[in-house]
């Protein structure tokens, strides 16, 4: 068999491989020379920056929030202060209004003791300190105080506070109030002094 004289014939073509990936570096391609090489930061999205951004933008939502939580507080104090003041105001009013309303009650008292002082007169003295009895009285009910009635009541902790006590056969008078030794007082369905008492307890 004749030898082959032309081994170029049986060679393997070479083969160039040309890489076109947008993120591959030009440089790395020497067959394409017409355009110059762009920096990575023109190529690739600057996150840096879009980062950076975001952060001031948060930052600045973050201090617009301090500041109007701030600002929240300092209404909301300066409206407990307005309001304390306004209530010291009306309780002062309202503390006017009372001791106008008790002043001429102790002038009928200084009157009375005044009276009896000079004419030894016991029952002018009574009859003065009835009429404060009664004028006290009645200012309290006309501001909504009212006695708690307790004689002939059966004994409620709530109301009534024991100060002595008897015994008794009767069962049906057991824990009963047979006297008062101090009236008790309600403003407004609220109890603001208990009434002193003497009650019944079933002998054993």
């Amino acid at each position: 068999m004749p030898e082959n004289k032309n081994p170029k014939k049986d060679e393997t073509p070479k083969l160039k491989v040309l890489d076109r990936r947008h993120w591959v570096d030009d440089d790395k391609n020497p067959t394409d020379k017409s355009t110059p090489s762009k920096p990575i930061e023109e190529r690739l999205p600057n996150f840096v920056e879009q980062l950076k951004n975001d952060a001031e933008d948060k930052d600045k939502r973050l201090r617009e929030y301090i500041s109007a939580y701030k600002d929240k507080n300092a209404e909301n104090d300066e409206f407990r202060v307005r309001l304390q003041k306004e209530n010291e105001t009306r309780l002062d009013q309202f503390k006017a209004i009372l001791f106008a309303r008790l002043l001429p009650i102790l002038d009928n008292l200084k009157r009375a003791a005044q009276s009896a002082s000079q004419t030894q007169d016991l029952d002018s003295l009574q009859q003065g300190i009835d009429l404060v009895v009664n004028q006290f009285s009645n200012e309290l009910k006309e501001n909504g105080v009212e006695t708690v009635t307790s004689v002939g009541k059966k004994f409620d902790p709530k109301s009534h506070e024991v100060f002595l006590t008897v015994e008794t056969e009767d069962e049906s008078q057991d824990e009963m109030i047979i006297e008062e030794l101090e009236t008790g007082y309600r403003f407004k369905d609220k109890l603001i002094k208990a009434s002193k008492v003497k009650i019944a307890k079933l002998k054993k």
